[in-house]
């Protein structure tokens, strides 16, 4: 039962990814090229966390997986997803060579980070937070998950600004709005994890990526996608 909610993000995130990908296979946007990866990097993420829970004794591996890709890359990709919106190609592509080399960086650092075993046969469907004994990778992963927040969050409240100064469709500035609404509640996961509420750490998460979601059809509405999410700015 631990792992319920974790396969639930795994599984709405999976679908996620596919809804993205076919965009992106229409229309080659790099916005939707990175969502698409983002996504995938969290589904693999939450399978990974609950094979962690699934196998024992727990295998420290799978659990540093579910790290890395969750936490390390998962938001940083997703920002660049969302400058795409309003920043030049070339611009996207510097920053998207900052955040490899930034993120290259602290995956060597959290790979040969020891792995507490004792703690990760305690993990029972908590964040995991003090699993891999902190060191130099804490500092890139702050950076990548405040860059990546920060840059969904307010693009995001960009375009929902901009939506109501043209007086465009009202689905088009909710949307923007429930987008960044997700962002904010997945960003609080990992606070009430650190601040001592581990437990609902995966439950706030499956709540941030349903509200995401919503945000995310109310931007494409119809089977087809009709409205392209770019379109938002």
């Amino acid at each position: 039962m631990a792992a319920v909610p974790a396969l639930l993000v795994a599984l709405l995130t999976g679908w996620f990814t596919v809804l993205v990908s076919l965009q992106y296979r229409r229309n080659h946007r790099l916005s939707h090229w990175f969502w698409a990866l983002s996504l995938a990097f969290s589904c693999v993420a939450s399978l990974a966390y609950c094979l962690t829970l699934w196998i024992t004794p727990h295998v420290p591996w799978l659990f540093v997986v579910y790290y890395v890709f969750g936490a390390m890359w998962m938001p940083a990709i997703m920002g660049l997803g969302s400058l795409s919106l309003h920043f030049s190609r070339r611009t996207v592509l510097v920053i998207a060579g900052i955040v490899c080399i930034v993120g290259l960086i602290g995956t060597v650092l959290m790979v040969r980070s020891p792995v507490s075993t004792r703690q990760l046969a305690q993990l029972g469907g908590g964040a995991g937070t003090g699993i891999i004994a902190q060191g130099a990778w804490l500092p890139f992963l702050i950076v990548l998950n405040a860059f990546g927040a920060a840059a969904v969050f307010f693009i995001a409240l960009l375009s929902a600004w901009r939506t109501f100064r043209r007086q465009a469709h009202k689905r088009l500035l909710y949307g923007n709005l429930w987008l960044a609404a997700g962002i904010l509640i997945i960003s609080a996961a990992g606070s009430a994890a650190r601040l001592g509420s581990p437990a609902m750490f995966w439950i706030t998460m499956f709540i941030g990526w349903i509200v995401t979601f919503v945000g995310y059809r109310l931007l494409t509405p119809g089977p087809a996608g009709i409205v392209p999410l770019s379109r938002a700015s």
